[in-house]
């Protein structure tokens, strides 16, 4: 690892070895990837330049091609290059954030779900008081009904039903 960034002391240059660049190229055409792979609506939070989206809308092309679409990322990578990438890294890292958070919502209404089934209205209690936005009277009617089905199909009809409700209480608080 000797190799990979040396510093001349004299001078204060920086050099830099080819393995190097490499590694930071390859790591630039990946990031490339990344931003084929996301739709339409996340590119346009994304400053990006129309050169490279319409290198991107290309890609999506070409998709069925591969040594195509292995040049087209490549050229891809080299437009990235030659452009201030930090910005680009830092909107990619705030949308999957909120991608994250959108599905740590999910298991939060799914585990309340299972809560409300499991206890009644011990736990629909508790989820009014902690989500001021909670339907508390729907949430016990879908509970009753939940408890006094028997085909399995309405119990799962009503588990959705439920699991909508939390969502919506959530939503709103």
């Amino acid at each position: 690892m000797e190799n990979e960034t040396k510093f001349d002391d004299p001078d204060g240059i920086e050099i830099v070895s080819k393995t190097q660049l490499k590694r930071e190229s390859i790591d630039i055409q990946k990031l490339g990837i990344r931003l084929v792979g996301m739709s339409n609506d996340q590119l346009a939070k994304i400053p990006l330049d129309e050169h490279v989206l319409e290198a991107i809308a290309l890609a999506k092309k070409i998709q069925n091609k591969r040594s195509a679409l292995k040049r087209h990322y490549q050229f891809l990578g080299k437009l990235l290059r030659a452009r201030e990438t930090d910005t680009i890294i830092e909107a990619i890292r705030v949308i999957e954030e909120a991608k994250h958070g959108h599905i740590q919502r999910f298991h939060q209404a799914e585990m309340w779900r299972d809560e409300i089934i499991a206890k009644g209205n011990v736990a629909i209690e508790s989820l009014v008081d902690q989500q001021a936005g909670a339907d508390r009277q729907k949430l016990r009617q879908l509970s009753r009904n939940y408890a006094s089905a028997t085909k399995s199909e309405r119990q799962t009809q009503i588990a959705r039903l439920i699991y909508k409700e939390v969502l919506l209480g959530i939503d709103n608080s």
